[in-house]
């Protein structure tokens, strides 16, 4: 079983029904940071694509701001409670790893990932996808391990496993992302790195970045 195949088995469940609860209790930020980071950017009315939206929690925060939410998870489960909350527009299973993502070309404003990118060694798939589906000047926001920053033991690392879950971890560094957006038609806005709980007890850095569609 892969690391994919374990992160699918352990969104069903329990897990799934405990996940809001979790999320709140572990002080998940990724979604505030980001809502925060693209709000300059983005105008009541328009649409937005969160990618693994999961039960909403990042989406949300921009339906309130009164966006058009739609959303793309491989699970099943997470897409029925996030559909029981009667915000977002459309939902939809996909594999984030398989093109294409089921919406035209240009169709969408604004696109936001939390909490999927560290299952990406390679990141290619979603930044094309984003890049054919967001019109001109949309903006995609999104949260990666920081693959730039050193571990306690002084070794900078991009890919590790959750000793737990036996799930890998993937960072990504800046040199990496400036090449992604170079491949794929982006600029980058703006960034911000914090910390937070990650594997175990272990406080690990991240960086949330907005990047825009050239």
């Amino acid at each position: 079983m892969d690391s994919k195949d374990k992160v699918r088995k352990a969104f069903t469940g329990d897990h799934v029904l405990q996940y809001d609860r979790k999320s709140q209790q572990a002080n998940w930020l990724d979604p505030d940071i980001i809502f925060g980071l693209a709000y300059r950017y983005v105008d009541p009315g328009q649409s937005i694509l969160d990618l693994g939206i999961g039960t909403g929690l990042s989406s949300i925060l921009f339906h309130r701001a009164g966006l058009e939410v739609h959303g793309l998870d491989f699970s099943s489960e997470m897409l029925e409670v996030c559909a029981g909350k009667s915000f977002a527009a459309s939902l939809a299973k996909q594999d984030l790893s398989k093109a294409p993502y089921p919406l035209e070309d240009n169709s969408i404003n604004h696109a936001v990932c939390t909490g999927v990118t560290h299952i990406f060694e390679d990141m290619g798939i979603i930044f094309s996808e984003i890049n054919r589906v967001l019109k001109n000047a949309g903006i995609f926001g999104f949260v990666v391990a920081d693959g730039d920053m050193d571990e306690p033991d002084g070794e900078a690392l991009t890919c590790q496993k959750d000793k737990k879950s036996r799930v890998k971890f993937h960072r990504h560094s800046q040199k990496s992302l400036e090449e992604l957006y170079k491949k794929h038609g982006f600029e980058e806005l703006n960034t911000l790195s914090f910390t937070s709980s990650s594997i175990g007890r272990i406080k690990r850095t991240y960086k949330a970045c907005i990047v825009r569609k050239i």
